[in-house]
């Protein structure tokens, strides 16, 4: 899993956690297990919340089966470092993006479908108005790292924009996601900040650095 705190992929060992059965007659046989831990990162604390089948055991304890879902209930926000380079338009978008992941997926998958197609269009100059087609040609282009062009590729097919066509032809909706698809697109626009933004201006730094050296030495500078 992903710390919600520092945002690294971690393993995280419960310290303590507890399972019961829900008493409600109509779902009969599904449990709970609340669990808590640290992560082995930054320490912040961590409380899951996993759903499932259950049974009991020879003790009588209650433990589940199959884990159906686990969702993180603290902390509720996930928090992502997003480097000084990216403008502050993106910036805050993507912050919402983050801070509502875990409450509501949809919403902050509708924030980054909409911060994508605003990236393609502003940035990458990209001309098709609905996403799908964006992606078409943001992936055809060859000034593209192929890392990068997989990733946005995959966008369509995990989000399955051919049963909810609304993401691709109104890409702010908030409407129904896939397992995953809202972390997914967190993690594409990630990688659009670094190629967009990070890595220019760096290159650019570090070219200015150089040609302060190279002047001062009495040599042509880079162009």
């Amino acid at each position: 899993m992903k710390c919600p705190a520092c945002a690294y992929h971690i393993n995280l060992v419960l310290a303590e956690s507890r399972t019961w059965q829900n008493r409600d007659v109509r779902t009969s046989g599904l449990g709970y297990h609340l669990g808590y831990g640290h992560c082995p990162s930054c320490d912040q604390l961590i409380v899951l919340l996993r759903r499932g089948p259950c049974q009991l055991d020879q003790d009588g304890e209650t433990f589940l089966t199959d884990i159906q879902t686990e969702e993180v209930i603290y902390p509720w926000s996930v928090q992502r470092p997003v480097a000084p380079e990216v403008p502050d338009i993106y910036r805050q978008d993507f912050g919402e993006a983050c801070a509502v992941v875990t409450l509501s997926p949809k919403a902050s998958a509708a924030l980054s479908r909409r911060m994508l197609q605003q990236i393609l269009r502003d940035v990458f100059r990209i001309k098709p108005t609905n996403l799908a087609d964006a992606i078409e040609v943001f992936v055809k282009r060859k000034d593209i790292p192929s890392h990068l062009a997989q990733a946005v590729d995959a966008v369509r097919n995990i989000g399955n924009f051919a049963a909810h066509p609304l993401k691709d032809s109104n890409t702010g909706a908030v409407v129904d996601v896939e397992p995953g698809e809202a972390e997914w697109l967190l993690d594409v626009i990630e990688a659009l900040f670094d190629v967009a933004f990070v890595q220019p201006a760096r290159m650019e730094a570090q070219k200015q650095q150089l040609n302060r050296k190279l002047q001062s030495l009495g040599k042509p500078v880079m162009k």
